[in-house]
């Protein structure tokens, strides 16, 4: 399993890379993660399986969510169904220009359960992404990227007033770079011996530093994210192939079966053998 870092391309004179679903494409997103907040609209298709940081979130048409900084985060879907997405992915450096305190936000923005907490907030949430791509499929003038920004400005105050909560009070500066850095080691040599106090003599840290940018940037410690990666493959080489549970704990760093059959439970609460008996059968293609 390869974690990429996606390098965001942001559309010219504006302050977010904007998508939308290629229907002759695959729905299917391999893990990867950005620094932005990432905001996603799903109009039409099937059920879409959503996993972040190893969670799996379930979404249907209608429904929006959004992917916090740094997020590790994947898709699956039928291929059978006719699929309609977007989403933009925000620039964190003219987010937190825009509105410092942006710099503590953990968005929760997920589906419907926010429909329930929030409604207007959605709906307003929903309306303005629907705005911004209507006026990007027009084409881009003047007139209209001050359009755009006005509807962006007002998903910026709807998210701030009703789907965000403060991550960390801790008085910590944050160093995105040195967290970027890590997690891309991380990602990939996840198979070979890691720990935290080597990876912070590796970067020339204390652990107590690594593990401070690691709460403030991810909100876990660094052998929880080395733990997580490691998990995320296994239950990936669970579903996709049938090599013995053994090989398997090996491929992704761990020191044994035993080792992983416990992590794994405590993940999942059940062991690998159940899990893959229990939905192996849904990633057949």
């Amino acid at each position: 399993m390869t974690i990429t870092h996606e390098t965001v391309q942001l559309l010219p004179r504006l302050p977010f890379k904007y998508y939308e679903h290629d229907p002759l494409t695959s729905i299917n997103v391999a893990p990867h993660w950005h620094e932005g907040i990432e905001l996603n609209y799903l109009l039409a298709g099937d059920e879409l399986h959503f996993v972040t940081d190893g969670q799996t979130t379930l979404y249907h048409p209608g429904d929006l969510w959004a992917v916090n900084r740094r997020v590790v985060h994947s898709a699956t879907g039928s291929d059978t169904a006719d699929w309609q997405e977007f989403g933009i992915i925000i620039d964190d450096d003219f987010l937190q220009k825009q509105l410092p305190a942006s710099s503590n936000w953990q968005v929760t923005l997920a589906g419907e359960h926010s429909a329930i907490d929030a409604p207007a907030a959605y709906q307003e949430i929903r309306q303005q992404l629907l705005a911004i791509r209507t006026l990007i499929q027009q084409g881009l003038s003047d007139q209209r990227r001050l359009l755009i920004m006005s509807h962006l400005f007002r998903i910026f105050v709807a998210l701030d007033e009703s789907y965000t909560v403060p991550i960390n009070t801790q008085k910590i500066n944050p160093n995105a770079n040195l967290t970027d850095s890590v997690m891309t080691y991380i990602n990939q040599n996840f198979a070979e011996e890691l720990t935290g106090r080597n990876l912070a003599r590796q970067f020339h840290v204390s652990l107590t530093t690594l593990n401070q940018q690691f709460n403030k940037n991810l909100q876990m410690s660094i052998s929880h994210y080395i733990r997580l990666v490691r998990l995320m493959n296994a239950r990936r080489l669970l579903l996709e192939t049938n090599q013995k549970v053994t090989f398997i704990a090996s491929s992704s760093g761990f020191a044994n079966d035993k080792t992983l059959n416990r992590n794994f439970k405590a993940w999942k609460g059940l062991t690998p053998g159940e899990y893959r008996q229990a939905y192996a059968r849904y990633h057949q293609k």
